[in-house]
């Protein structure tokens, strides 16, 4: 009886496949190849001890040769104490002196309280609605819908469904056409970026102090960082003037990380620096949808679409690991970042985008983000309450906005 032949198909009875090559036409024996590579391959680290070789009918099969030359081989292998033979089970790899193992990948502990501001409570996820939308997803994609991504821009069920959520719920006059699906706030930015600097850009302001990553971005495709001050009214939008800039990243709805909403005036101000200059106004509305006090202000891409692009993401309302957001640019724009994200190789996620359009024409969304507010409203008021208690000279973070208080 082959001594490696399988029973149940468990986890040591799938037909691994091994970075093996005989030379038939050398002078070494078969066998003695495969022993030497084998050897080898334990030895090195490459095989870890624990981990299952195929059977000898599978190695057999996979490297063209009988039986007797694998069983030969492992047998070999075997004696020298590198593998374990086993009873109706594959051989394992013993642990060997001199080798080089990997060492195990460990996950991080979890903290007791994640202070971390970025993120939001991952165990709000809906995890039945979007295991519902991803089954409505994959019920009705058509078979070319998984193929390579042919549409720059993204899934046109997305956009069509952002569009008109956008218009409804936060003010942005976009068409579809005009929107583009991206792998995150940086993503957009980096595209963003990239075409500036093509058209020959080469400064852009960001609020001081904003997110860091917006500075990676900015000068990863060759732009200067200009930081202009943030005060309680927000962009210090007279300095922005003063300095020459083709465009600037600002965070109107709630400034990152200061909390403060840029302020009516300004906002006016902001819309008329990029009227009068043709400088572009990068909206990064990464958080609106939390106000617990009042609805939302617009959006500065619905006072002036022409000069803003619109950025934002599903990171802040279900999760970051869906690597989803978009990003709204006006029309001759629009065509110039799809050709940069066809040239980036950024193509599109076809299933996830199916099922985040059913969540927001079903409704499921807005539902998510009435239960949430509720959440975080109460969990604010706590927090604001244990430091008003704890010290008493703390100014309280206003407006009622956002994931994170200051």
């Amino acid at each position: 009886m082959d001594r490696t032949s399988s029973t149940a198909p468990d986890a040591t009875s799938r037909p691994w496949e091994l970075p093996i090559a005989l030379d038939r036409a050398a002078a070494v024996p078969l066998r003695r190849q495969l022993a030497e590579q084998l050897r080898a391959a334990i030895r090195a680290g490459r095989l870890t001890p624990g981990a299952a070789l195929p059977s000898t009918r599978d190695l057999a099969e996979q490297l063209g040769v009988s039986r007797g030359i694998v069983l030969d081989a492992y047998g070999q292998i075997a004696a020298e104490g590198d593998i374990e033979l086993r009873t109706r089970a594959r051989p394992v790899v013993r642990r060997v002196a001199g080798a080089r193992p990997h060492p195990p990948a460990r996950e991080p502990a979890p903290a007791r309280y994640d202070l971390v501001a970025g993120a939001p409570d991952l165990s709000l996820f809906p995890r039945r609605d979007w295991l519902r939308a991803v089954r409505h997803a994959l019920a009705t994609v058509p078979d070319a819908g998984l193929d390579y991504d042919r549409e720059p821009r993204g899934g046109v069920a997305l956009r069509t469904a952002l569009a008109a959520y956008l218009a409804r719920v936060r003010g942005v006059a976009s068409a579809p056409d005009q929107l583009l699906v991206t792998h995150g706030f940086k993503h957009g930015l980096d595209l963003v970026c990239r075409v500036l600097a093509r058209r020959g850009a080469r400064a852009v302001a960001v609020e001081d102090p904003s997110y860091d990553g917006t500075w990676d971005a900015i000068r990863g495709n060759g732009l200067t960082v200009v930081p202009v001050p943030v005060d309680g009214d927000g962009l210090l939008v007279d300095e922005l003037a003063r300095r020459a800039v083709d465009a600037v990243v600002v965070t109107p709805a709630h400034q990152f990380p200061s909390g403060v909403v840029l302020a009516p005036g300004r906002r006016r101000s902001l819309v008329d620096w990029a009227t009068a200059t043709g400088g572009l106004i990068l909206e990064d509305d990464y958080d609106a949808e939390y106000r617990y006090d009042r609805s939302p202000i617009e959006t500065l891409q619905g006072a002036a679409p022409a000069h803003t692009v619109y950025l934002a993401t599903a990171s802040k309302t279900l999760a970051p690991a869906l690597r989803l957001g978009w990003l709204a640019a006006p029309e001759g724009l629009a065509e110039e970042l799809a050709q940069a994200r066809r040239a980036s190789g950024g193509g599109s996620r076809a299933i996830d985008e199916h099922a985040y359009a059913w969540l927001l024409g079903s409704g499921a969304i807005d539902r998510h983000l009435r239960r949430t507010r509720a959440v975080y409203a109460a969990r604010r008021e706590v927090l604001g309450a244990a430091v008003a208690e704890r010290f008493a000279a703390a100014p309280r973070s206003a407006p009622r906005a956002g994931l994170h208080m200051v």
